[in-house]
């Protein structure tokens, strides 16, 4: 994983919507993760739940996030969830372009593009996913899909902001699957999105993006995810529902960073 910090998110999308229960997983997650200082973690919390796990999360070391904003700070808006009010419970991070929001939402590049540049402008972090529909062996229609969203996504960001950047690589043919993608695929198409970003900016300024992985990851499987100097981790979803379960994939991409350090 080299000198990029490595980072493990989890995003509850709508599982988790009474607050006991919520606030009860946040304080769970706290008490056993609250002495890795090595890998960030991220948490992604239902809409709603943001407030009340945002003061279970205050003064650790876990991460707030929210898994979607308006494009808009505020105005009539109607139903909208702004960034300001992120920023007033002290969250750090953006999910945008999952594909639940591009597919049952009609988000498109030009709209998550819009909600990137605001979550820069207001100095909070993105962390946009991206990733091919259809499973394919041909590299270079994948790459070439990458390239066309990528392109999209980060128009008009500057270099000098990507090192505040995740791509979240969640291909929709893995994603709410029973089965990950192959570790030597993950490996590949992590790399592959690297070398896009050097064309598009320049090979020091995609050095500095942390690129992880989403799709079916769980304790079982993470490690052989981590496995390669481009993934610098993963996101969590449904297999790492329970906060035991999310501290175990934490654990794995540990005992990478272990492994690695002994060399």
């Amino acid at each position: 994983m080299g000198k990029r910090k490595p980072v493990v998110v989890m995003s509850w999308a709508m599982r988790q919507n009474r607050e006991v229960e919520a606030v009860n997983f946040a304080e769970q997650l706290v008490e056993l993760l609250g002495n890795n200082q090595n890998i960030e973690k991220i948490l992604l919390p239902s809409i709603a739940m943001l407030y009340p796990v945002s003061k279970v999360l205050w003064n650790t070391n876990i991460h707030l996030g929210a898994q979607n904003i308006s494009a808009y700070a505020s105005g009539a808006y109607t139903g909208e969830y702004s960034i300001e009010s992120l920023l007033d419970i002290k969250g750090d991070y953006v999910e945008l372009g999952h594909w639940e929001r591009r597919q049952y939402f009609h988000e498109t590049d030009a709209t998550i593009n819009k909600k990137l540049r605001l979550t820069l402008e207001k100095g909070l972090k993105p962390i946009l996913c991206v990733g091919e529909v259809e499973q394919t062996s041909d590299l270079e229609e994948i790459e070439s899909f990458l390239y066309l969203q990528l392109f999209n996504d980060l128009y008009e960001v500057k270099k000098e902001d990507l090192e505040t950047l995740v791509i979240a690589y969640t291909p929709i043919w893995a994603v709410n699957k029973s089965k990950a993608a192959s570790a030597p695929h993950i490996h590949l198409v992590c790399g592959m999105i690297r070398k896009v970003l050097a064309k598009m900016f320049d090979l020091a300024s995609a050095e500095n993006v942390r690129i992880i992985y989403g799709g079916a990851v769980s304790p079982e499987n993470a490690t052989l995810i981590v496995r390669n100097k481009e993934v610098d981790g993963v996101f969590v979803g449904r297999f790492g529902s329970n906060p035991e379960r999310y501290a175990k994939v934490v654990a794995e991409v540990q005992n990478n960073i272990d492994k690695e350090s002994s060399f």
